[in-house]
Formats: structure tokens, sequence, C-alpha cells
């Protein structure tokens, strides 16, 4: 039985992806992989992404869905992961820009 890892990644958008664009650097994205292991899972990832135009600048945390708290998750983890167990495929929730992240956390310090 595969194990569904949440990864998470800082992004860049290529020419002709469909991530929106409000001039951020960067984009962070949760996404849900169903692998037999971690560094299956990153690869599986990396060349899922590629093909939608989206370059994996670095990956941040691999965790299994199971052993993580997922409470408080800005990008719709829940949905992605209940995607991903029924079809078995490569599911992201949203990805954020620099500029949100950063807007939403100054929001909650203050």
């Amino acid at each position: 039985m595969k194990t569904f890892w949440i990864i998470d990644t800082t992004v860049t958008a290529l020419e002709g992806c469909d991530l929106s664009d409000d001039g951020s650097k960067y984009k962070f994205g949760r996404s849900v992989v169903p692998a037999d292991t971690k560094e299956e899972a990153v690869s599986a990832l990396k060349n899922h992404l590629e093909q939608a135009r989206i370059h994996v600048e670095e990956v941040t945390a691999v965790v299994a869905y199971d052993e993580g708290d997922w409470s408080d998750d800005p990008h719709l983890l829940s949905k992605a992961y209940k995607l991903a167990k029924a079809t078995n495929q490569i599911r992201s929730g949203a990805f954020i820009s620099e500029k949100a992240r950063e807007f939403t956390e100054g929001k909650s310090k203050g």
C-alpha cells in the first residue's frame, strides 16, 4: 500500500503556466503524492509540476500524511488529500504567492 506524502515546495511559474501572477518571485505549494518512498514521491512531484510548467526551486518538507498535523493548513490540503486517495494520483492544494503569504502571516501576528 502506498503512502500519501505531503510535499511542501517553493516554485516558480514558467512561461505558459496557469498559476496566477501577482508579481511574486516565488509561490509556495503543498501537494499530496502517493508513492512507496519519499524519494519516489519527490521525483514524481517534480515531473508532474514540470509538465504543468511549474519549476520546483526547493523541496522544503516531506511528511507522510498520517504523521502530520494539518489542522492549520492554508493550502486546501484536506480536499487534495481526498482527491489523491480516491484517484491514487498526485493532487496539489493551493499555491500561495510570496506576497499573499507575507500578507497572511502579517495579519496573524498583529
